[in-house]
């Protein structure tokens, strides 16, 4: 089920057009910032949107022009694992594992810092469970933060129900460009 889910996610996120990345980008964007804890932090972490997935390029610059540090994960292929590295400026990063920008050089980010993370995914549910690509590298980075934990979909991605497994970490908030779901 998951492999079909999969699938299903990526060609419909393949198929939407630039206009339609921007118009509910802008949506996404605007209910994340309507949250009071993204009001208050003072150090995020977020991915770098590759794609199609919801544009965060503005959101890291609304952070850095509201003097918030950012860290954006860099992919460690051997072991499925995510290095966080702070950055300074868009121009830092170069194409990384994945064909997904990654900074240049690492400014190793403290993972205890962190008050917000915002995460990808191909699927999620109201309960907040979460279906990636597979790999484990954001489940194994989650369990070990109690950081606040918004994925940033589109609506289409928000299903009826994702299995949920043992070491799977549920988000406390889902960002679409039509709700703002609140799940602790």
């Amino acid at each position: 089920m998951k492999n079909k889910l999969r699938k299903e996610m990526k060609l419909k996120r393949s198929m939407l057009n630039v206009d339609e990345v921007t118009t509910m980008s802008r949506c996404i964007y605007e209910n994340l910032f309507s949250l009071s804890c993204m009001k208050c932090a003072k150090t995020v972490c977020t991915f770098i949107s590759a794609f199609k997935e919801p544009d965060t390029i503005s959101i890291i610059n609304t952070l850095w022009n509201e003097d918030v540090k950012v860290a954006v994960p860099i992919s460690n292929v051997d072991t499925n694992t995510l290095t966080l590295s702070y950055i300074d400026s868009i121009n830092d990063l170069k194409k990384g594992a994945y064909g997904i920008l990654e900074p240049i050089r690492i400014k190793k980010a403290d993972e205890t810092e962190f008050e917000v993370i915002l995460i990808p995914g191909l699927a999620f549910d109201k309960n907040g469970n979460r279906m990636g690509f597979g790999k484990g590298y954001y489940d194994r980075f989650l369990e070990k933060t109690s950081a606040v934990k918004i994925a940033l979909c589109y609506s289409f991605q928000v299903v009826e129900h994702i299995p949920a497994e043992v070491h799977d970490v549920p988000m406390d908030y889902i960002i679409t460009e039509k709700e703002i779901i609140k799940i602790r």
